[in-house]
């Protein structure tokens, strides 16, 4: 099932940007210690795209100087595949009686332009259902982060994650299933419209356009439910970031780390750029 294991948890942050004044300076950071150790912090778009993938120099430079990578999480096969289990119900209730019929039938036609068919969405939790409908369909499944994270495998970089799969998906799991059904609505109004959406947002991270992708994020967020909104950036950002932050210490004292994480974790009053500032690190703009 080649199209499960495309789809983790990381994905669903592909569309959601938050916005501050932060967000405007750049996606790739310098991180100065007060120890005078040097790392980099890089805000992703967790895409497949060629234009995505297209790393810039100044980046592939960093990485390739660095001592250590962390991404999210790891991503070996093992875990990318206990993400991908995750995703399903083993026992209890099927979607089928999780939805109104309509809802039902509309989710089922849609992922089956996904390959997923109806045996195998009768099964899948209601937060990864919107989360792949939220998805263009991916041509390589060999996304941004993952590319990072390969390059630094090859480069023999010590590899780090900075949640575990158990984690990220708990941090879905902890909004309430009516408001993960809301997701699918929200996630099926938009769906008719998500490769326009998705490309102008690639097309804006390319050029390192923030205020453009801040405005894309700002009126799509806006199309959903407010009460859906407040617990995604509760538990996917907020509470997320405390952890990251906390597990990146140990790298960022060490030196030369090279940190990936997407982009909506770096800005905002509880983002990663405000958070290690306040621990005292001196966070500078590189590109």
């Amino acid at each position: 099932m080649k199209y499960v294991i495309r789809h983790s948890i990381v994905l669903f942050l592909f569309v959601v940007f938050s916005c501050n004044a932060f967000a405007k300076d750049g996606l790739f950071w310098r991180i100065e210690s007060n120890n005078g150790q040097t790392s980099y912090l890089l805000g992703t778009i967790h895409s497949d795209d060629p234009r995505v993938l297209n790393i810039p120099e100044v980046i592939l430079k960093a990485l390739s100087e660095s001592k250590s990578f962390s991404g999210e999480i790891k991503m070996d096969m093992m875990t990318m595949m206990q993400a991908s289990e995750l995703m399903f119900s083993i026992s209890g209730t099927t979607l089928d009686k999780k939805l109104d019929n309509k809802t039902y039938q509309k989710v089922v036609a849609a992922l089956l332009d996904y390959g997923i068919p109806e045996v195998i969405a009768q099964r899948m939790k209601p937060w990864a259902v919107a989360a792949t409908l939220s998805l263009p369909k991916p041509e390589t499944g060999v996304f941004l982060d993952m590319k990072l994270y390969q390059l630094a495998s090859q480069q023999q970089k010590a590899l780090y994650g900075l949640e575990t799969v158990e984690e990220q998906v708990g941090a879905m799991e902890a909004i309430p299933e009516h408001l993960q059904v809301k997701m699918i609505s929200d996630a099926l109004e938009q769906y008719p419209s998500i490769e326009a959406i998705i490309d102008s947002l690639i097309t804006a991270y390319v050029s390192r356009d923030l205020n453009r992708i801040e405005k894309i994020s700002k009126e799509n967020m806006d199309k959903g439910s407010a009460d859906v909104n407040k617990a995604f950036d509760r538990e996917l950002i907020v509470k997320r970031n405390q952890r990251m932050l906390l597990r990146m210490q140990p790298r960022l004292q060490e030196g030369h780390a090279f940190i990936a994480v997407g982009a909506l974790h770096l800005p905002g009053e509880y983002g990663l750029l405000t958070l290690l500032r306040k621990q005292g690190y001196n966070v500078s703009s590189i590109y």
